[in-house]
């Protein structure tokens, strides 16, 4: 078995990854008073940023990169002397001829620039003609990454953070920050941002800033202090400017529940769960709370929290979902032969594993420290509402459950005159949505569509995507042979956008294979062992 998904479930992916001002912008209003940052950059001629070769991999190998560590400022338009280590990395593809520049801001919020390690060398190797920028949002990764000695290998959780630990953790960090915990937010992440690409600028290179899940609420602030100075703006996976995290685990049962619509018209999953297999999968866990199937159960942790914590990471992957509802279907049935593949599987969700790179690089405190002051929500839902949510969902990575002891207790920065609010812009944006996204649940995103509706601005939303179009949206294309092949489809199109911002190609939309229930044996091999999914 493959399968460990608990580890996961305690990092929101939301923002894990919305009202419109003048047509020039908002005003820049520092958040603490000082002066404002302008569009312009801070120095008429900005210092350009020093580069040193580094390796594309955090661990090591693959492909020769640059890497800087820039100074900025800790508080936006602030002059005090006090700054911040800025890491970012730079991939340039051999053999490019380097005609754009592609800034990837990750999400979480908390995740550094690590996932786009991989996906740069990937989409470089077919578009070669891009420099790819790679920046940890600060307080993450190698950009002052803010951390507690609770995160030792030795501390009651290991890496992880435990409730019980908390406490000790937030007096750390305020007592090696200060006031200066407040200035780690999005609005001074953003203005980082606008900083280093003035610091990068190359003459007849136009810059495209690309978010993803929080990405793009942090990619959105920086549209609000730098409205013209990215050529063109990618939106993926939209965490709108009002949403809040505590609203996480709804979100993600809810895209469960059109995830079951669609199994409805599958002719395989429809036949095998019936007419309604929305209420086929509650129903289940309404048996499973009341003991059924109980051999297999594995420990004290109760399988149908296991389960909703697995359903809800699987729905993340465009590939992982299509097991869902054969596992609801054999737990349903629980046949000695369902049992044979159930509890295995079941075994491997408990436990969080050993924390692998992306998670060393997760910046814990920041992410709560966002989180808590941008992305919740006035009056705060007690930690036994958010409980009662996860108790009656179907599907949920339980990210709601690692907040509940912090409720009231996080030391939050006062908001800023760009909260809840959408950015206005007249240069080109580029909005990717999936319609099954657990994490920017596709109902809320809409409204990106609105907020950029001026020419050249374009609203793209792939009914089967999950969470991330570029990583979910495969397609039928034809290639230099003449023959098809299975591409990216969100790909496609962002690198499209690169090339013609006003008028992005998204003809691969009419060639996106649709998503089934006819499991490959390889991926039943992987989750049960055997060489069918449902019998």
């Amino acid at each position: 078995m493959s399968m460990r998904l608990a580890a996961l479930a305690v990092v929101p992916f939301f923002a894990a990854l919305a009202a419109c001002s003048s047509s020039e912008g908002p005003v820049p209003v520092a958040p603490d008073g000082g002066s404002p940052p302008t569009d312009a950059g801070v120095d008429a001629a900005p210092e350009p940023l020093a580069w040193e070769p580094c390796s594309l991999k955090s661990e090591g190998g693959g492909p020769p990169a640059e890497c800087t560590t820039a100074q900025v400022p800790l508080r936006a338009g602030v002059n005090d002397g006090k700054t911040i280590d800025m890491r970012v990395k730079r991939y340039r593809p051999a053999g490019g001829k380097g005609l754009r520049q592609l800034w990837m801001l990750q999400g979480g919020p908390g995740g550094s620039a690590y996932v786009f390690e991989g996906l740069a060398e990937v989409i470089g190797a077919r578009f070669p003609d891009v420099d790819y920028y790679l920046p940890d949002h600060r307080g993450t990764g190698k950009s002052s990454r803010i951390g507690c000695a609770a995160e030792g290998a030795k501390t009651e959780g290991g890496f992880f953070i435990t409730a019980s630990e908390w406490p000790a953790c937030i007096a750390e960090a305020k007592a090696t920050w200060g006031e200066g915990l407040a200035a780690f937010s999005t609005t001074n992440a953003a203005n980082d941002l606008g900083l280093l690409v003035e610091r990068a600028k190359v003459p007849g290179q136009p810059v495209f800033v690309y978010g993803v899940s929080y990405g793009t609420y942090w990619a959105n602030r920086y549209m609000q202090l730098f409205p013209e100075q990215a050529e063109g703006v990618i939106l993926d996976a939209v965490a709108p400017p009002g949403a809040s995290l505590a609203r996480q685990d709804e979100d993600a049962n809810e895209a469960a529940k059109d995830f079951f619509g669609v199994c409805a018209k599958d002719p395989i999953c429809g036949q095998k769960l019936g007419a309604d297999p929305w209420a086929k999968a509650n129903a289940l866990f309404t048996k499973l709370k009341a003991g059924h199937c109980p051999d297999i159960g594995v420990s004290a942790e109760k399988t149908h929290v296991l389960l909703r914590r697995a359903f809800g990471q699987m729905l993340m992957n465009p590939e992982h979902r299509r097991m869902i509802p054969a596992i609801v279907y054999r737990a349903d049935r629980c046949e000695p032969r369902d049992v044979t593949v159930l509890k295995p599987l079941v075994a491997s969700l408990i436990g969080e594993g050993k924390p692998n790179e992306m998670l060393r690089q997760w910046g814990f405190v920041l992410s709560n420290n966002v989180l808590f002051s941008e992305l919740w929500e006035t009056p705060s839902p007690t930690a036994a509402v958010l409980a009662g949510i996860r108790e009656a969902s179907v599907a949920s990575r339980d990210v709601t459950s690692a907040m509940d002891p912090l409720i009231g207790i996080w030391p939050t920065y006062p908001a800023d005159p760009y909260m809840g609010k959408w950015a206005t812009r007249e240069k080109p944006v580029l909005v990717l949505q999936g319609g099954l996204d657990p994490a920017t649940l596709v109902r809320k995103a809409r409204e990106a569509k609105a907020a950029f509706a001026r020419p050249g601005q374009h609203y793209v939303e792939v009914a089967s995507a999950t969470h991330t179009v570029i990583a979910s949206s495969p397609a039928l294309v034809a290639n230099a042979s003449g023959t098809e092949e299975r591409r990216s489809c969100g790909t496609i199109i962002l690198m499209s956008f690169l090339e013609n911002p006003k008028a992005p190609d998204t003809s691969c939309l009419d060639k996106l294979v649709p998503l089934d229930f006819a499991v490959p044996a390889t991926l039943v091999q992987d989750f049960f062992g055997t060489a069918e999914a449902w019998e």
